[in-house]
């Protein structure tokens, strides 16, 4: 053992050395990959925190468009949302988008799901050619088929219906990528010991497939809600009721040039329709990150 035979003067190191152990400077690299996530962060979050401030403040045009930092009174908040609630018809615009939402999410849950467990588990003549050629319907703008598609609806009187509004959208090609990817993951050996244990092809699905896909239809039931509670070309075409204007089409017609609507119930309507997504996001994202990392898109 050897002993250190220096002054114990020289044996104490300075503090300054001493204190940079417990302050270690990040790397100038780790700087500057936070700062662009940061700005990101703020540029995200600065119209909903500005939307926020906005509703809980004392009414008054002005107070609307120059806010101060931090919202001052929530009393003042909930009166205003609960004008919008009782003087308009937001309350059965929010009905009528849950319906058309729940209605869509639920079929394109239902043909996904089938669709993708033909495609990613089983071989068939065309297989390649087919999904490419769903996948190709991304690439066409929703423009372009809104005339022939409202002709057909109309052609079965489906206008001002909710089978109207929420069937068209039920073929996501989006949300088929999406359970394709991760049913692909799933071992083909159980599939062999459900057929083995005389599983019919769809008992197989139902009792093996799903299950096992729970992640990823959570994550198309979300992004399934989030489009279609954004929805507003679409409603405003095949529901030209007022009985049956979603969240979308009620907000454009109050915040429009003509309308009488003050900007204090406008921007609290906007915050009415904002919760629902950013509620159910926010409780469910753990599900989205579990699938994006099973699913292989990391």
């Amino acid at each position: 053992m050897e002993t250190d035979l220096r002054p114990r003067s020289a044996r104490i190191e300075p503090k300054g050395r001493a204190r940079m152990r417990f302050w270690n400077t990040p790397p100038l690299g780790t700087i500057w990959r936070w700062l662009p996530a940061l700005a990101w962060l703020f540029i995200t979050l600065f119209p909903v925190y500005w939307l926020f401030n906005v509703v809980f403040l004392p009414s008054g045009s002005a107070v609307a468009i120059q806010p101060p930092l931090f919202p001052t009174s929530l009393s003042a908040g909930f009166e205003k949302l609960g004008e919008i609630v009782a003087n308009t018809s937001f309350g059965r615009a929010y009905l009528v988008s849950f319906i058309f939402a729940s209605l869509q999410i639920f079929g394109i849950l239902v043909i996904t799901s089938l669709a993708a467990y033909e495609f990613a588990l089983f071989d068939f003549p065309g297989k390649n050619f087919l999904f490419l050629l769903a996948l190709s319907s991304m690439m066409v703008p929703p423009a372009v088929t809104l005339i022939p598609l409202f002709r057909m609806i109309a052609s079965i009187h489906w206008i001002n219906t909710f089978q109207g509004l929420a069937v068209p959208g039920m073929a996501s090609a989006l949300s088929l990528f999406i359970m394709r990817q991760h049913m692909e993951e799933i071992p083909l050996d159980l599939i062999d010991a459900a057929e083995i244990d005389g599983a019919s092809h769809f008992q197989t699905f139902r009792y093996v497939a799903l299950p096992l896909s729970k992640n990823a239809l959570l994550t198309v039931g979300i992004v399934a809600f989030v489009y279609a509670w954004s929805s507003y070309l679409w409603p405003l075409v095949v529901a030209n009721s007022p009985n049956m204007y979603t969240v979308s089409v009620l907000i454009a017609g109050l915040s429009a040039t003509r309308s009488y609507t003050t900007i204090d119930q406008v921007i609290g309507a906007y915050f009415l329709a904002m919760l629902p997504p950013v509620l159910i996001y926010l409780f469910l994202q753990r599900f989205i990150m579990e699938n994006v990392t099973l699913s292989g898109f990391e």
